[in-house]
Formats: C-alpha cells, structure tokens, sequence
C-alpha cells in the first residue's frame, strides 16, 4: 500500500460527538499549500479534511452544473443528500471552472465485509457497471490497511475511469466501516498528472476520523444486504457489493 501521511486530530468521540470547524493548512502538494477545513456528514458519522472552499453539491445546483460542464463526471450528476453526493469546490465549478478533483461519498445503513481476491471481485462489479453506464472502470490496487490516527479498518482501492467523454479520472476508494453503516469515500482527480497529487490524497485519507469504531465481522446472515436505495437509479457498485459479498450455501 502506498505509505500513508497521518494527520493528527482529535481521537475520542461519543456517538452524538460534533466536529468542530477549524481551518488548517493542507499538506503541501505539487501546486501550493492550500487551506483546508473538516468537512463532516449529515449523519455526523465521519469527518475528513478538504480543501477550504470545498462543500457538499445540493441536488438543486446540478441542472445549471450540467449546463456550465459538459464533461461533468457521470458520479457527480448522482445525488441524493443522505446516500450518494459529490463534495468539492461548488462555487467554482458553477462558474465553469472544473479541474476534476472532487471527493464522491457513498454512505450505506449496513456495514459490508469482503474475502477472497478483493481486486478480482471488485474488477466484477466495476465491468458490471461499465456495462451499465458505458464507462471503463479498471481496479490497479486493492489492500486491506488502516486509516487516520485512529487507526480504522478500510479497504483501498485505486481505480482508474474512462468516461465515455472526457478525459480518464483515477480515484482513490475508501471502504470503511463505521457503527452499523458502510462509508465509501472516493478521492478522484484527472488521470493525467494524478501521481503527482497523491501524496495529497493520501494526506486527504489520513485525515479521516470517525465518530464511532466498527462493529465487527457480520454474520452470514446480516451480510444479506436489504437496498435503502430502490429505485434510485444509482447503480454505484458499492451498494452492490454487499448483497453479492457472501450468501449462506444452499
């Protein structure tokens, strides 16, 4: 796994915990320091450092966002507040000004555990969506490893996208697990030039802190995944993965 760039942040939180709203300084990437600030989720169950004009796209904006950007990732024009929504620099990209770099966060009520060969099934699902969406997923890595200082359970994938126009994306998925409920946050950037932005990403990563640990490995009948998302017309494999992970035999 590429060697992580901790953070350090607050560690201790009850299940109500609050985040604050301090602003820092990013680690330095290929361009220049940039300030950023925490954002935190609805729900309040995560937090995660991004850059300081960065917030979550409302359902609302996405009509005049389409008009502004052609190429607007396929993920982005996905929205529902509570479930699967893109986190960036909104203001700008209203303006046009689209540089490819957003986080795209999936949040699911039930907590999914993969075995096996975690790269191969998941190339399954993403070519299973390619279909789908007219998109090429390609998964480069996928490891089991821990996340921010305190050290959470996630599974990291590095996976390149083709849009059907556009240029390539790659992101970085984070699979966490987190009081009951799955937490996948994609860190995306351009293809081009992405090498060079990971050690930010990394540190983006690392700045992940939860507001509660994960309850463990479920049993094999709470792995049988109910959808919160019918009809949503979605189609992320992530809300796929669960159901399809492990199924009792016969």
């Amino acid at each position: 796994m590429h060697r992580a760039l901790c953070l350090t942040l607050a560690t201790s939180f009850s299940p109500s915990a609050s985040f604050c709203d301090s602003t820092v300084l990013a680690p330095q990437d290929p361009a220049a320091p940039r300030a950023t600030k925490p954002f935190t989720n609805r729900a309040n169950t995560f937090r995660i450092e991004v850059q300081a004009d960065w917030r979550q796209l409302a359902p609302g904006e996405l009509r005049l966002l389409a008009a502004k950007i052609a190429d607007l990732p396929h993920d982005v024009r996905q929205n529902l507040p509570d479930n699967f929504y893109a986190v960036g620099p909104v203001d700008r990209w209203l303006r046009g000004d689209f540089d490819g770099e957003y986080v795209y966060v999936v949040e699911q009520s039930a907590e999914w555990h993969l075995d096996g060969d975690l790269k191969a099934r998941l190339q399954q699902m993403w070519d299973e969506k390619g279909a789908d969406d007219g998109q090429r997923y390609e998964t480069l890595t996928a490891e089991r490893g821990k996340l921010g200082a305190d050290g959470n359970d996630a599974v990291i994938v590095e996976r390149r996208i083709h849009p059907a126009r556009g240029p390539a994306l790659r992101s970085i998925d984070l699979h966490v697990p987190t009081g009951g409920r799955e937490i996948t946050l994609c860190l995306v950037a351009k293809d081009d030039g992405f090498d060079a932005r990971r050690p930010g990403l990394m540190a983006r990563a690392n700045s992940l802190t939860l507001a509660r640990k994960q309850r463990g490995e479920a049993t094999l009948s709470d792995r049988l995944w109910t959808p919160i998302l019918v009809g949503a017309g979605v189609g992320l494999v992530f809300l796929v993965l669960y159901k399809k992970s492990r199924r009792p035999a016969g």
